[in-house]
């Protein structure tokens, strides 16, 4: 299975401010594990795991509660290269994000954004590999960049109806209140923020249809030279990253979201070697040592994340899989 992988320009654009801040970039390249030859092509791909390792050796460094927030409320449009100008251009907002929605494999293959419409508004929803899925900066940082994108190429203040962040109320929430300008949802099932009809239909003042059939004439070539995902097992991890956490992880659901019926997917997986079934425990099953490594959340939230309905079902799967259960696994490492 491919690793995941995303553009060099997102770890340029997060060195060039955690420097900035005060933190030393040759120690953040170290612990990432990144040379500088890897980042001198903007658009050449790195591995996930760095961006992972450049995430937590920042967490470490600058102890900022609020540092995330602060990162994507920093980023601008150009900074996502190709999928940002494609945004730029875009004749409204709801435009735009439908963009970044087809288009978010470029930016980063282990990122999905997706748009979920309802009565008089839509759901802007951002996952990611669940390696990141609860982890507050990297969180904090998708959510406010996106939003932040928005209020840029339309020159609007938008104000979401309403933000959902995956972790615990945090004990000052006072920066988060002043950028969103949104009720928070703190605990939430994912990451997302709810935008009203009205805003979607905003136009955005640089707005050009030639230029825009262009760009995605561009971004449709940078897609097929990415390749689709290298095997079924592929695709069906990329899907249940989205679907993990909010309890969706059904063969019926992935089916539709692949465009397959449920026996064709089954017949997929099987020419594989494999099942549905099998690829949802390796999922949770290298997902839950790293979150469970990482001691930020209780073990009952990782049951929670990786959709377990109740911590005990978790807590055995867990010992099936090392022999341990996940708090003397904790322990140990």
């Amino acid at each position: 299975m491919s690793d995941p992988s995303g553009l060099a320009r997102l770890a340029l654009v997060y060195l060039d401010r955690l420097t900035r801040w005060g933190a030393s970039r040759a120690e953040l390249l170290r612990e990432a594990r990144l040379h500088e030859a890897q980042l001198q092509d903007p658009d050449a791909r790195i591995p996930l795991a760095a961006m992972v390792r450049l995430w937590r050796a920042t967490s470490a460094r600058l102890p900022d509660p609020a540092l995330g927030l602060r990162l994507g409320a920093d980023i601008r449009a150009r900074e996502l290269g190709l999928v940002g100008y494609t945004m730029s251009f875009s004749a409204t907002l709801g435009e735009a994000l439908a963009r970044i929605a087809r288009y978010d494999r470029i930016v980063s293959d282990a990122l999905e954004v997706h748009l979920e419409p309802t009565e008089g508004a839509t759901w802007v929803r951002i996952d990611v590999q669940p390696a990141l899925l609860a982890f507050r900066p990297a969180a904090d940082a998708r959510l406010a960049a996106l939003l932040g994108v928005c209020r840029e190429i339309t020159s609007a203040p938008i104000e979401p109806l309403t933000v959902q962040l995956p972790y615990r109320r945090p004990d000052a929430a006072e920066e988060y209140e002043r950028f969103f300008r949104a009720p928070l949802e703190f605990g939430a099932l994912g990451t997302a923020f709810l935008l009203s009809a009205s805003d979607l239909a905003r136009p955005i003042a640089a707005g050009d249809p030639s230029l825009t059939s262009y760009l995605d004439q561009l971004a449709r070539q940078a897609l097929a030279a990415l390749g689709a995902e290298h095997t079924m097992e592929d695709q069906v991890r990329r899907v249940l990253w989205t679907d993990l956490s909010a309890g969706e992880a059904h063969l019926e659901r992935v089916a539709r979201r692949l465009g397959l019926s449920p026996r064709a997917l089954q017949r997929r997986l099987a020419e594989e070697k494999t099942t549905f079934a099998a690829v949802l425990a390796r999922l949770r099953q290298d997902t839950a040592q790293p979150l469970l490594r990482d001691g930020r959340l209780a073990v009952a939230e990782v049951a929670y994340l990786l959709g377990y309905e109740d911590p005990s079902s978790f807590q055995r799967a867990f010992r099936r899989w090392t022999g341990l259960s996940p708090r003397t696994f904790r322990r140990r490492t």
